[in-house]
């Protein structure tokens, strides 16, 4: 913003181009402000002068423009909207000077009739300084949480939190999932499945506070549960009874299993007689297709759990040999 006008005499603005300057009025009557002469350097000799007062006001606050007028003079003025000033038309004008909201200078001018040459601007020994902006609040800005995001029932993990602001926050971190137990940063994950881990940052000065950030996190079961909570566990081991190698399930040879959908079928492959037979899944003895829907296997193992989907009839059989295995009958 900017601002310029003439004035003439005490009172009267011409071609005023904006609104940053406001001629006061005083308060007791009159044309004329009294104020001390800036320039009486004397402690025990106060004079005042008459002037004509502008109120200016811009974004970074408030100023006081005096001009020693009278009713015969006249002078331009421009203001570049941060309190500097630029005077020009000078008749009967002699001196100005730019004061605080509270009246303490910040610097005086000396016009042509006084300087014998260009305007002066003078800073005296102590002077207040121009109004400026507040600084700027702080901003938290983005919040981002980095840790693992795929974890196991159980585990603890530590979380970083960061922000992209110049704010110096305090983080609180939750989850979805009220059974996770937190403390600081620290996630202990109490059971399986996704849940949103959010932290929220706040600090009183910042002009964005709280703000938050979120991190999507999946618990898995750990095989060890999963085989600890199945609702049927066959031992499976390998034996030749004449006709070849042969699965035997809790020791029947291809014994028939009979399960209800979604019940979860653990086979315990630890017996070293397994070795070199895996065993899987299929949607018959021919080992047409395989099944993958709801098949969990241990990386260190050859144990399997198979959470039977649907209704039907299943066939386990080893991977690497035909006509080893039996039926899954699930209802």
């Amino acid at each position: 913003m900017a601002d310029s006008l003439v004035l003439k005499g005490a009172k009267d603005v011409k071609k005023q181009k904006g609104n940053e300057l406001l001629l006061t009025r005083p308060k007791r009557g009159g044309d004329f402000h009294q104020i001390k002469k800036w320039w009486n350097t004397s402690p025990n000799n106060t004079v005042y002068v008459g002037c004509s007062v502008f109120k200016v006001t811009t974004g970074s606050g408030v100023a006081y423009l005096a001009i020693d007028t009278s009713e015969m003079s006249t002078i331009r003025i421009d203001h570049d909207g941060s309190f500097n000033f630029s005077f020009y038309i000078f008749a009967q004008v002699s001196r100005g000077a730019l004061f605080t909201e509270d009246w303490q200078i910040i610097e005086h001018y000396m016009f042509p009739k006084i300087a014998k040459g260009p305007v002066t601007t003078v800073i005296p020994p102590g002077a207040a300084p121009k109004p400026s902006p507040a600084p700027p609040a702080p901003t938290i800005g983005t919040v981002t949480i980095t840790g693992a995001t795929a974890v196991n029932d159980g585990d603890t993990e530590t979380y970083t939190v960061a922000k992209s602001g110049d704010a110096s926050p305090t983080y609180v971190l939750t989850s979805s999932e009220a059974g996770d137990v937190i403390s600081g940063l620290d996630v202990t994950f109490n059971g399986s499945g996704p849940r949103t881990l959010t932290a929220t940052a706040t600090d009183a000065a910042a002009s964005d506070s709280p703000a938050t950030g979120i991190l999507v996190v999946i618990a898995a079961v750990l095989f060890s549960t999963r085989v600890a909570n199945s609702d049927l566990s066959v031992a499976v081991t390998v034996e030749d009874t004449g006709n070849g190698d042969k699965y035997q399930i809790d020791g029947v040879e291809q014994d028939e299993i009979v399960a209800t959908v979604g019940s979860a079928i653990h086979f315990d492959m630890s017996d070293a007689s397994t070795s070199g037979h895996p065993i899987a899944i299929y949607t018959d003895a021919s080992k047409t297709t395989l099944v993958t829907v709801g098949i969990e296997t241990d990386e260190n193992s050859n144990d399997l759990i198979f959470t039977p989907p649907i209704a039907g009839t299943f066939s386990y059989q080893c991977t690497q040999h035909a006509a080893m295995g039996g039926t899954i009958t699930v209802s």
